[in-house]
């Protein structure tokens, strides 16, 4: 008998924290308890940035982490983007010609 009413009492909690889950979107936020009151995501980390010159060239496609460029003189550049701003990021990783 003691374990049914456990039971009964856990699934109770579990169904009232639901309800007020699924209501939280229909209500104002004043009306909910600081306790209920939560503060949205914020992004953890900070986004990279590094700029990559024009006479690299144009932008032909990306995949595993490098951009494919197409030079003025038509070769072929692979442009490393996974790296830390200070080891030179971007960084160029090979240049492809053909002839």
């Amino acid at each position: 008998m003691t374990i049914d009413r456990y039971t009964k009492a856990v699934l109770t909690v579990i169904a009232v924290a639901l309800v007020v889950i699924a209501a939280r979107p229909y209500f104002p936020a004043s009306i909910w308890p600081g306790a209920l009151q939560v503060a949205p995501a914020q992004a953890q980390t900070a986004a990279r940035e590094g700029t990559i010159p024009k006479n690299w060239g144009k932008y032909l496609s990306y995949g595993g982490g490098n951009l494919l460029l197409e030079g003025p003189d038509k070769s072929f550049r692979v442009v490393d983007l996974d790296g830390k701003p200070s080891d030179g990021y971007p960084r160029l990783k090979w240049i492809i010609k053909f002839e």
